[in-house]
């Protein structure tokens, strides 16, 4: 047996103060992974530079769980009615705010990156990464980066032409990755005892909470696309990396959903991907995927936006993101 429920707020019923407005820098610290900074390149300094400030939209979301004995559920929800031009949009905003949310806080940007032989070579080395992802136990996603600039990922470790632009330039250089879900899932099995002929009930049930969120690093030190974080270079080969960990995420209070129901297939704008995630979705239409005579959960859901109302809310909690990540800088002035 299986249950879906939806939870959908209105609007006007959403919008409230930031409860993310006031963040001290000691919250800010225990926020983020620990031993993110070393050498604090943002010491002393009033100018710093963003080679890439990208976003991650997730398109499709899935979340899976299974209990011993029981069975297992996998659900996915579609996100419909937001374009690559709406994103767009957001990205070059998001860029407009956290350079002003600096500038507050006493730290001007700088393009002098531009002409370094270092960015150049971060360009180069960047140059064939795919904006469109897909994975089989996460979601699929598109990125945008501010102001159409490359898409840039600093590498993990000290040395390379990251480290080597932060140091040559003698100031804080870094590129930003945020990761945006739209919706969150409450997925619950349960099993009754054996009765008098030895038979167990189980029953599976998925909630789907249409709700804006900034989502951490899922896959520990590996980042690289996944997850979210601030990573900045300086001189003295000094760092300060600002990462989410998976335990964390950010949210918007702001609603922005006009419908949510139960899929009854793929949507159109999904097919264009991969098997990665097409043949995941066929197993689940097919009955196929998780059907093993215990607890059968399989849900899909569609979530149709209102494109402004949408912006609107991933904006805030964007400005939520921003506020914790001036606090860590700052604790590391």
């Amino acid at each position: 047996m299986k249950k879906i429920l939806f939870l959908l707020l209105p609007a006007s019923l959403l919008v409230t103060e930031s409860a993310f407005s006031q963040v001290t820098e000691k919250e800010a610290s225990k926020f983020f992974a620990p031993k993110g900074n070393h050498r604090s390149p943002f010491k002393g300094e009033t100018e710093a530079c963003l080679t890439s400030v990208n976003l991650q939209f997730k398109l499709a979301s899935r979340e899976y769980i299974e209990k011993r004995g029981a069975g297992n559920i996998i659900s996915w929800a579609f996100l419909e009615g937001i374009d690559e031009q709406l994103m767009q949009e957001i990205a070059n905003e998001y860029y407009v705010r956290l350079a002003a949310k600096l500038k507050e806080n006493g730290i001007g940007l700088s393009e002098e990156y531009r002409e370094s032989d270092s960015y150049k070579k971060l360009v180069e080395k960047n140059s064939d990464r795919n904006r469109e992802v897909f994975k089989k136990n996460w979601g699929v996603s598109r990125i945008l980066t501010a102001n159409e600039a490359p898409y840039i990922e600093y590498p993990v470790g000290m040395m390379g032409p990251h480290s080597s632009l932060g140091n040559d330039l003698k100031k804080p250089v870094g590129q930003v990755f945020i990761t945006i879900d739209f919706a969150e899932f409450v997925l619950k099995i349960s099993q009754s005892a054996r009765d008098i002929q030895g038979i167990t009930t189980t029953k599976s049930k998925s909630t789907l909470i249409p709700r804006i969120r900034i989502e951490g690093v899922s896959q520990g030190a590996k980042m690289r696309g996944d997850g979210s974080y601030a990573l900045f270079t300086g001189r003295n080969w000094g760092y300060t990396n600002a990462i989410m960990p998976n335990d964390k995420a950010l949210h918007s209070d702001l609603g922005y959903a006009l419908e949510t129901q139960a899929s009854k297939g793929m949507p159109e704008t999904m097919k264009r991907f991969k098997s990665n995630v097409a043949g995941d979705m066929a197993a689940i239409f097919s009955g196929g995927l998780v059907g093993n005579g215990r607890a059968t959960g399989e849900f899909t859901y569609t979530v149709k936006a209102d494109p402004a109302l949408y912006k609107k809310a991933v904006l805030d909690a964007l400005d939520n993101f921003n506020t914790y990540l001036v606090a860590y800088i700052n604790s590391n002035r």
